[in-house]
């Protein structure tokens, strides 16, 4: 094993493996990242509805509580936090959503350049490889994936119809920049398994 290394990486979360992913293309930089979890290869990682048993699981979770709150009457909850490689992109519900259009400008108007929402947008589309190709909206040829749903349940047509009704409007995605409304989520799957940062 090489003794030296131009960078370590502490932590092969969803960052971490990001991270190493960009500095590793350079075939000359030696990158070591480290992780204090398992590796990914336990089977609930993979399939959907897997995240109800990664999620609590000593084995991918590091199980963490918030304080008791008194708003909570004393009650704790639980704060899942991935303990695995590809961290919390390996036990979440796999649902892919970005921030608000609103909330990046503010972020550029209190003076963090680069972070308004039409400087952030072309890194989203690079970073992706969407279904149905390339648009206004997404990328294409990026190593994360980004799925429609692939599953229909007629609870969730009579939910969006009863949230129209109740005054929240149907919109095409979340991820547009606007994301007041209601519509069927993106997933970070390929062919109905996920597709964490280990993968991407």
């Amino acid at each position: 094993m090489t003794k030296e290394y131009d960078y370590i990486i502490v932590g092969a979360g969803t960052a971490g493996c990001v991270l190493a992913n960009r500095l590793s293309a350079n075939p000359q930089t030696e990158v070591l990242l480290l992780e204090a979890g398992d590796k990914d290869n336990y089977f609930w990682i993979d399939i959907p509805v897997g995240y109800l048993y990664t999620i609590g699981n000593t084995r991918t979770d590091w199980c963490y509580q918030t304080e008791p709150d008194p708003g909570l009457n004393g009650r704790t909850i639980g704060y899942a936090r991935g303990k695995v490689l590809g961290g919390c992109s390996s036990i979440n519900a796999m649902i892919y959503m970005r921030g608000q259009k609103s909330d990046y400008d503010h972020w550029a108007d209190l003076g963090n350049r680069g972070w308004s929402w039409d400087e952030v947008l072309p890194i989203f589309k690079k970073s992706e490889d969407y279904q149905h190709g390339a648009g206004t909206f997404h990328g294409s040829g990026g190593e994360l994936r980004v799925e429609e749903r692939r599953v229909n349940w007629e609870i969730l047509d009579a939910w969006r119809e009863a949230a129209e009704q109740s005054g929240i409007p149907k919109i095409a995605e979340f991820n547009r920049g606007d994301n007041f409304g209601n519509a069927y989520f993106q997933m970070n799957q390929r062919r109905g398994k996920r597709w964490s940062a280990t993968k991407a």
